[in-house]
């Protein structure tokens, strides 16, 4: 379901990563990847910017309405889950260390299939994966208002 909010030129990148990660995830312990956040308006990116600075809730990004891949149909936030269990760095430290383990693994490999992943960034965001474009931001949104697509 959060696929199919993407850009469909994105959707055509991330299918066959996806299949990969889904099975890499499986690999490890039957764990499920799933595809947890897809698209998101402005206006939907800011209320999240808005967490943990002036509405109740941890911050969960560090980008405004119009600063995130996900506001271009492009990105991707994804989900490991055991027995239904959503697992993190809150999990426990065997859970938390599988977890970062997967994204290491998926961080690595994500590029042979044009995708960036936010586990390299220098704030890294483990579960975070975007349509590697080669585009500054300016660029990205300028294409968005001109064309209503990034890619």
């Amino acid at each position: 379901k959060n696929l199919a909010t993407l850009d469909p030129k994105a959707v055509d990148v991330f299918r066959p990563f996806l299949a990969y990660a889904r099975d890499i995830a499986d690999d490890f312990l039957d764990c499920e990847l799933r595809v947890v956040s897809g698209s998101r308006t402005w206006k939907e990116q800011d209320a999240l910017y808005a967490q943990g600075r002036t509405k109740p809730g941890p911050r969960v990004t560090n980008a405004r309405g119009g600063q995130s891949n996900h506001n271009f149909g492009i990105a991707v936030d994804v989900g490991l889950f055991r027995r239904g269990d959503y697992l993190d760095d809150n999990s426990a430290r065997a859970d938390a260390d599988l977890c970062h383990r997967i994204y290491k693994h998926l961080a690595k490999k994500a590029e042979a299939f044009g995708i960036d992943a936010g586990f390299n960034w220098q704030h890294p965001d483990p579960p975070h994966f975007e349509v590697a474009t080669g585009l500054t931001l300016a660029q990205k949104r300028a294409r968005w208002v001109a064309r209503g697509s990034v890619l």
